[in-house]
């Protein structure tokens, strides 16, 4: 008995201290991880190989598609959080609507007269860091505070474009034709329609009442992936490729009209700066040994093994952007809420 007495006053020491500190620190100090369920409505805008304009970040209201996602989140500290979402949205391009005649550049583009959509499924883990800290209970928190944003992001996408209108204009996946030569010999591997992405961005956070708040945030994704609008390398040679479809979708170059739009195309102009209408195939590091085909056309500088057909060649990534509002609840109940010193 004698022996467990010390013991005993040890445990009442100890309680009673914490019973004080939880006393003598205000609630004030006290941080409340809460949780929040919300809703993004969003600008969807792609940054890639078909870009509008010769920046590599650039683009036009007209290839803006809307993107939307729900989330939840978790106060961690006094200034982080972390925030779970899955969102959906459809990014576009196109060279006939994009590119202009006005200078070597548009007029390259034009010529290529490549197009495509695709539909991106989006699941992403981000930690938020707000730049005024909030203690106490939930509705203490700051009303209106700036905060920056970085994480990873995993997607599923699907690049298709419309088939030449003496095909049918419909809508079909390009990624199993393999339109640069992939998974042929010679070629590189068929690339993923599971790829990463890694969100960078920056917003700002309005308390609208004690469980209500509403953001505007912009986030860039740095994706793995420069196959967004299955643009990357160079031209195959078309006849390695495994289908007339993928013959055709591959190079575009000399239809006379916009198999997105419709509308027709000013082929002599484009003609006169990147080369005439040619049938003849091959490699252009071979160009004393090209194969006329009957039946394919292609403009001077586009459609033989080796020419350029995107950005890809030089390191550079498709990415996309999210810009938008977010709508936050805050789930909270708790009497006793459980609180972190710090």
């Amino acid at each position: 008995m004698k022996k467990s007495v010390p013991i005993l006053l040890l445990i009442a020491f100890l309680a009673i201290s914490t019973n004080i500190y939880a006393q003598r620190t205000p609630p004030s100090q006290l941080i409340e991880k809460y949780w929040s369920v919300g809703f993004q409505v969003n600008a969807f805008n792609y940054f890639g190989d078909l870009n509008p304009l010769k920046q590599y970040v650039s683009t036009k209201l007209e290839f803006t598609r809307p993107n939307i996602a729900i989330n939840i989140s978790k106060k961690m500290t006094k200034n982080l959080s972390l925030r779970a979402s899955f969102g959906y949205g459809r990014i576009v391009g196109d060279d006939s609507q994009a590119a202009t005649l006005k200078d070597l550049d548009g007029a390259s583009r034009y010529g290529r007269n490549l197009h495509f959509r695709n539909d991106l499924f989006e699941l992403a883990v981000v930690g938020i860091y707000e730049f005024k800290s909030s203690k106490g209970r939930f509705y203490r928190r700051s009303y209106l505070t700036p905060y920056v944003m970085a994480g990873v992001a995993g997607f599923y996408h699907n690049p298709k474009a419309k088939t030449p209108t003496a095909m049918g204009a419909d809508w079909v996946a390009l990624q199993p034709l393999g339109t640069e030569g992939q998974g042929k010999p010679g070629y590189a591997k068929a690339y993923s329609l599971w790829q990463l992405a890694f969100p960078v961005g920056v917003g700002l956070r309005y308390r609208l009442n004690d469980k209500l708040d509403i953001s505007a945030e912009i986030g860039f994704r740095f994706t793995t992936t420069d196959h967004l609008d299955d643009v990357s390398g160079r031209y195959a040679d078309i006849r390695d490729l495994s289908s007339d479809l993928a013959r055709k979708m591959a190079d575009r170059s000399a239809e006379p009209t916009s198999a997105l739009t419709g509308k027709p195309r000013d082929i002599a102009a484009v003609s006169a700066i990147v080369g005439g209408v040619s049938t003849a195939f091959g490699s252009n590091d071979d160009l004393n040994n090209l194969v006329q085909l009957p039946g394919y056309q292609r403009l001077g500088s586009y459609g033989l093994k080796g020419d350029v057909r995107g950005t890809g060649l030089f390191g550079k990534n498709d990415m996309y952007v999210v810009t938008g509002f977010h709508l936050n609840y805050i789930l909270t109940t708790r009497r006793h809420p459980r609180y972190r010193s710090r």
